[in-house]
């Protein structure tokens, strides 16, 4: 196992050539963007089927006594 005691002349090396780490650079920018992309994805997922669920409730018009009686799907 190799021992690094200078840094500097360590990252400046031509082995090394900048990268510390795998996947330094487009990698991390397309998952930050795969990310993005998913992240809206699923909020307008969630959006669009709380509507549908809510505008479901909607026509069915409960009133306001409907509990008592032990409807199910209040």
């Amino acid at each position: 196992m190799a021992t690094v005691t200078n840094w500097i002349d360590h990252l400046s090396a031509k082995e090394v050539a900048g990268a510390v780490y795998p996947g330094a650079g487009s990698t991390e920018t397309l998952l930050v963007i795969i990310g993005v992309v998913l992240w809206i994805g699923w909020h307008v997922i969630t959006s669009i089927s709380e509507d549908e669920e809510l505008s479901k409730l909607a026509r069915k018009r409960h009133s306001a006594n409907d509990h008592k009686s032990n409807i199910t799907e209040w």
